[in-house]
C-alpha cells in the first residue's frame, strides 16, 4: 500500500501507528516533498470510479 503523508501532522502519525500495530506493510511518501503525478491521479480516480 501507498502511504501518503504529512509526517508532521498528527493525523498522519496516528494512521502510520495504527498500520504498524497492525503489521500492514506501506510505502510511505512524504507528499509535499513528492506529490502524486498526474497519471498516478488518473488511476486512483479511475479505480474509485468504479468501486
Amino acid at each position: 500500500m501507498l502511504f501518503l503523508c504529512y509526517p508532521k501532522y498528527s493525523t498522519c502519525q496516528k494512521a502510520k501507528k495504527w498500520l504498524d500495530e497492525h503489521n500492514i506493510e506501506y510505502t510511505e511518501r512524504h507528499i509535499a516533498e513528492e506529490n502524486p503525478t498526474y497519471d498516478e491521479l488518473k488511476v486512483w480516480y479511475k479505480e474509485r470510479s468504479i468501486a
